[in-house]
């Protein structure tokens, strides 16, 4: 059974692991989806899609994206 410090470290990580749409970057970021869709084309944000017009981007990406100092308009 993990202690309760090792428990609260999982469930970090596992937020900074979330798999996020790009209506929820939209809105953690607070900006539009266009804006996201122009990041991930000009190659500022990472993203991948899984199938057809699915796009799906790694929270830890969007921290990265942050901490790039990316401006969000």
């Amino acid at each position: 059974m993990p202690k309760h410090g090792e428990q609260n470290k999982s469930q970090a990580e596992t937020a900074n692991s979330a798999i996020l749409t790009k209506q929820e970057a939209a809105e953690l970021l607070g900006c539009t989806t266009r804006y996201i869709e122009r990041q991930i084309r000009a190659g500022r944000l990472r993203a991948c899609k899984p199938s057809g017009k699915f796009v799906r981007i790694f929270r830890n990406d969007i921290n990265a994206f942050l901490e790039s100092c990316a401006s969000i308009a």
